[in-house]
């Protein structure tokens, strides 16, 4: 993209009209084709472990975090997607570099498990509606029992389905009997199995009427024989038809008299063929949320664009990625974990390539000397240090650099490089 203008050029393009060019990158027919196939794959990966055999599927999330060149690091993928990112002893937390817990936090299903019992209750209606589907997944039975009424009726359609089938279980039954239509509605099968007699006769009888006929093939013997004769009464003819043998059996006398005559000739009174297995709810997906899906997406696709235009202008990638990812770094070892964002500050500050040789704490001594971490925070001043960049390393040439020159002439030698900061250093090669 944009072939042939040169790379300052291209930077001052592309900081000008970087959404419309972004955009006809990602409408390309080969990026539209890649992100169609991504949907399709994610909806049907279950667990880390079958993201971690789809190669094409894993490359398109690392895509998204900048990391595809660690994509055969298996095992330190598992555990960064295994691992709950709030945890200070994880994986993630322990590595410097703040893509690894990017990823970690996208796909962390327990970011509200650190709340107390406590703290949940205290959680504003507000505050509770802003909690992701990824977090109502985490929270435990303790934490839903702790939810109050008020609080449990501001949830909306997609938070009451995320929630664990396991957990939904510690609700308490008021708050069940609070729950509106549209909210008992969105419960799945799994949920409805998981909820005790009194959480199920304290749903109301037209909301159980407005039940899917699986929501209802859902229920045990145990826990229809247990409904309310006003709750059997409502069903549907539909509903009663989709009782199997087993369901229908346990209905007491006094709850079939409650049904109408229809409902209750709808009844089947065949047996089920012998080895017949109930059906089977497929498994939840590893990326179920849609706004992940989506996140996933457009982050691998920012991170296609920029690849495809430093393709054409040597280092134009790397300071599109600074321009975007500098503001995010706060301490100087974060720096030097992202070999993009060195490899920008090196080049503006005009330091030889040999800069490389230094220890770690060496590095880190000249950068914390020679760059002001808080103009990272200021866009123009970022800015200023992608073009900078640009002028005097990335497409040029150690001989048609006269800053270089300065620092050993021969494109960053040890000589050049001592002279920079002290001789009495010891330099690794």
């Amino acid at each position: 993209m944009l072939t042939g203008i040169g790379s300052l050029a291209a930077f001052a393009v592309a900081t000008r009209l970087g959404e419309t060019l972004e955009d006809r990158f990602a409408n390309r027919a080969d990026t539209k084709a890649a992100m169609a196939r991504f949907r399709e794959a994610a909806a049907g990966i279950t667990d880390v472990e079958a993201l971690l055999k789809d190669r094409r599927t894993l490359t398109v999330v690392l895509e998204a975090f900048q990391l595809e060149g660690e994509i055969d690091k298996r095992g330190i993928i598992r555990k960064i997607l295994t691992e709950n990112p709030d945890e200070p002893g994880t994986l993630a937390n322990r590595l410097t570099d703040r893509r690894w817990r990017e990823l970690a936090r996208a796909f962390a299903t327990s970011q509200a498990s650190v709340l107390t019992t406590t703290e949940i209750a205290a959680l504003s209606t507000t505050a509770v509606r802003a909690l992701t589907a990824q977090q109502m997944a985490g929270l435990t039975g303790e934490q839903v029992a702790a939810l109050t009424t008020t609080q449990v009726a501001a949830l909306d359609t997609r938070q009451v389905a995320a929630l664990d089938r396991a957990a939904i279980a510690s609700m308490e039954a008021e708050d069940v009997t609070a729950l509106s239509a549209a909210q008992v509605a969105a419960l799945t099968p799994e949920q409805l199995a998981e909820m005790n007699a009194l959480q199920l006769r304290g749903i109301d009888s037209s909301d159980i009427a407005a039940l899917t006929t699986t929501q209802i093939a859902s229920l045990s013997t145990t826990q229809l024989s247990l409904l309310r004769p006003a709750q059997i009464g409502a069903l549907t003819t539909a509903q009663t038809a989709a009782l199997s043998f087993g369901q229908a059996q346990a209905l007491d006398s006094g709850q079939l008299a409650a049904l109408s005559d229809a409902a209750r000739a709808s009844i089947s009174t065949a047996a089920p063929p012998p080895g017949s297995d109930p059906p089977t709810t497929p498994p939840r997906a590893l990326m179920a949320e849609p706004e992940l899906i989506e996140r996933l997406v457009r982050d691998a696709t920012t991170n296609g664009y920029e690849k495809a235009m430093g393709e054409a202008n040597g280092g134009l990638r790397e300071a599109l990625y600074f321009l975007r990812n500098a503001g995010r770094v706060t301490r100087v070892e974060e720096l030097m974990s992202d070999r993009a964002l060195t490899t920008v500050v090196r080049g503006a500050l005009g330091l030889p390539e040999s800069f490389g040789v230094l220890d770690f704490d060496q590095q880190r001594a000249i950068l914390d000397r020679r760059l002001d971490f808080t103009t990272l925070s200021d866009p123009k001043e970022v800015e200023k240090l992608a073009r900078r960049y640009l002028a005097l390393a990335a497409p040029q040439t150690t001989s048609g650099n006269p800053l270089l020159t300065l620092y050993g002439g021969g494109g960053g030698g040890i000589g050049g490089l001592a002279a920079l900061v002290g001789s009495t250093l010891s330099l690794r090669a």
